[in-house]
């Protein structure tokens, strides 16, 4: 048991030594995101008390000290869910006041996650992958967010419930009221099969990194595979490097940014669809949108790799002809033109090869929907 003064000595630490450990941003003005799990702050809403040493999130009411604040981080940020009387002497370790007995501290989040920048030694890959973990409810629930379910899931009142969790409540709950409620969200619910075993297949993993004091989802791409045989046969890509797709922010505050080599992403293996068409989309989470529906998807990752994509589909015209290819790109400005270069590029090819020509379409969404995520996510949580 910890006394009442090993407490206060660790509510009484610099509270922004927490916020370093973690690399939490905090503006001029001390305001910050708040570090609830449960909180998808999407503007900064908390702010720092200098004279009380707290953090307080006037979003969702909660005020934190040290203590809690180190609970709250080590969750959101680590993944680690760290008790009162752990995080105590964690607390007091950061500050060099009491060493932890038996085994070592935990590495800080500072040296976990390190800023990934165009110098760092070793293989980049590498390096992104040290800095990042897998998912926690927290950046699971933003792409449930995005109508894009990891895991067999349903939809009910607004709201992803994947079946583990619902499983898992109804063998546990006693209350009468609450197992009928679990048990409306299971018959009522709509029902989506995850994809987390399909994006295995095609080498693909979706993790949390932290990069330049952001807190992201990123889109981990390896085309490593064991042998040239297994290459040609399951994935189609531009070089041989292991490489990472992008990084998408969680805060939606900061913009997407492309941290790899990756020119584009296939997500055209291990779909069990007879039907034979490739959505050509710009970003991860549109082809994810097309996987959750049973369909063939390529990311480009970037509109500015169209030209790369179209130099790809002109140089192995034999493997690439059998698909019919729809155009899937956002509406705006770059989206138009780049749908123009792709149907220009289709339309002169089959001119020149007309005994190899390409099958070739546009898809079609409401004009509303920016791009095809948009669309497919009203239809997830649409009554």
């Amino acid at each position: 048991m910890i006394d009442e003064v090993t407490i206060q000595s660790a509510k009484d630490v610099d509270i922004n030594k927490i916020l370093d450990n973690f690399n939490w941003e905090r503006g001029h003005d001390n305001m910050m995101h708040c570090p609830s799990p449960q909180h998808g702050d999407s503007t900064p809403s908390c702010s720092y008390n200098a004279k009380n040493n707290t953090v307080r999130c006037f979003g969702c009411g909660k005020t934190y000290d040290t203590i809690g604040l180190y609970q709250a981080l080590s969750e959101k940020v680590d993944g680690r869910v760290v008790s009162f009387p752990k995080a105590v002497k964690e607390v007091l370790t950061l500050d060099n006041q009491a060493p932890l007995q038996g085994n070592a501290a935990p590495q800080s989040s500072t040296t976990q996650y390190s800023h990934c920048n165009s110098s760092a030694k070793g293989n980049a890959y590498q390096t992104i992958l040290s800095n990042s973990r897998p998912l926690t409810g927290y950046e699971l629930n933003y792409l449930h967010e995005r109508g894009i379910m990891l895991y067999d899931s349903c939809v009910y009142n607004g709201k992803v419930y994947t079946k583990q969790s619902i499983d898992k409540a109804l063998q546990s709950e006693t209350d009468a009221q609450k197992i009928q409620e679990l048990n409306a969200i299971q018959s009522n619910g709509k029902f989506f099969e995850g994809i987390a075993t399909i994006l295995k297949k095609n080498r693909i993993q979706i993790k949390h990194n932290y990069w330049q004091g952001v807190n992201s989802i990123i889109y981990l791409i390896d085309y490593d595979y064991d042998n040239d045989y297994e290459l040609q046969q399951y994935a189609v890509f531009l070089d041989d490097e292991r490489h990472m797709a992008i990084q998408k922010t969680l805060d939606k505050v900061h913009m997407k940014k492309a941290l790899g080599t990756s020119d584009f992403t296939w997500l055209a293996e291990w779909v069990e669809n007879k039907n034979h068409k490739i959505y050509v989309c710009e970003g991860m989470e549109d082809a994810l949108s097309y996987v959750q529906n049973n369909e063939r998807a390529v990311s480009l990752n970037s509109i500015s790799n169209i030209n790369s994509f179209m130099d790809y589909l002109d140089k192995h015209y034999k493997r690439m002809k059998k698909w019919e290819w729809v155009i899937s790109f956002d509406h705006d400005e770059g989206g138009e033109k780049a749908k123009q270069k792709l149907l220009d590029f289709f339309q002169t090819y089959n001119q020149q090869h007309p005994k190899y020509p390409y099958q070739y379409s546009v898809c079609k969404y409401p004009d509303t929907c920016h791009d095809i995520n948009d669309y497919w996510r009203d239809k997830v949580f649409s009554r």
